[in-house]
């Protein structure tokens, strides 16, 4: 996960340097559909897991329109960073709070029963595993061990 807007949203408000000034500003939040609630924004600050829920200029309940309203300059987003890789790199979104991790969301995947399943879908479940084991990964040693 990174937290990032447009230039033009932090030339027009500023760019947030903690988290207190974060919740300053306006985000596009992610509204769950099945839990009903706006998702949490998690970071890392001195090992210790941080929840916000910052201002909201606007809740949506799809990636793509997320992408689309911080694209926009509508306020701060917190999403994958392999959605966000190009948009970062092409100077269309710029990556902030960088010295305050983010937590990944869990992803989880949905298959029949293990005993009916075709070596392709395993295959696929393991990779899949790999891929996204290795995204925690990214976070290990930054918490204390519980």
């Amino acid at each position: 996960m990174v937290t990032c807007a447009a230039p033009a949203y932090l030339q027009r408000y500023g760019k947030p340097a903690t988290l207190t000034e974060l919740e300053q500003h306006q985000a596009v939040n992610f509204f769950s559909d099945h839990s009903r609630e706006v998702m949490e924004w998690k970071f890392i600050e001195h090992g210790v897991v941080v929840s916000l829920r910052p201002a909201s200029s606007m809740l949506v309940d799809n990636s793509d329109i997320l992408l689309s309203c911080a694209l926009a300059g509508l306020g701060i987003i917190q999403a994958s960073s392999d959605a966000l890789a190009a948009h970062i790199a092409s100077g269309e979104l710029e990556e902030i709070l960088t010295q305050y991790p983010s937590v990944s969301k869990p992803v989880s995947v949905m298959y029949p029963d293990r005993r009916y399943l075709s070596p392709q879908v395993r295959v696929f479940i393991d990779w899949f595993s790999e891929i996204f084991a290795s995204r925690t990964a990214e976070t290990d040693g930054l918490l204390p061990n519980e």
